[in-house]
């Protein structure tokens, strides 16, 4: 199954999860599972926020800043690979001059659907 994310709609929002600066994403959900790519403006950041029913993975494409997941703060680079378990919070945040593109799937999690 393909995800073409030249088909949903792009949104710009502005403290995306309660963070500061701006977002702009597309995001497609098929079989439950949420699909988002993004990109993170400079010095902008998306909110602390925890994931109750679910996970989130999160593949940095270009770009730089860090995450902060459960306290612990991590620095992501192009190619880094984050993940947030459920019942975890965690924030994605870009404290560079560049913009950070990242690719967010949110899982269905076994038993929900």
């Amino acid at each position: 199954m393909n995800i073409d994310f030249s088909q949903a709609r792009e949104e710009v929002i502005e403290g995306f999860n309660g963070g500061k600066g701006s977002v702009t994403l597309r995001r497609l959900t098929k079989n439950g599972v949420t699909f988002i790519k993004a990109e993170l403006a400079p010095h902008s950041s998306v909110g602390m926020h925890k994931h109750m029913a679910d996970c989130e993975i999160i593949h940095v494409v270009s770009g730089k800043g860090k995450v902060i997941c459960d306290g612990e703060t991590e620095i992501v680079t192009a190619g880094t690979v984050t993940f947030c378990p459920v019942g975890y919070s965690h924030s994605l945040i870009n404290d560079s001059d560049q913009k950070l593109e990242f690719i967010g799937i949110v899982p269905v999690m076994i038993g929900k659907r």
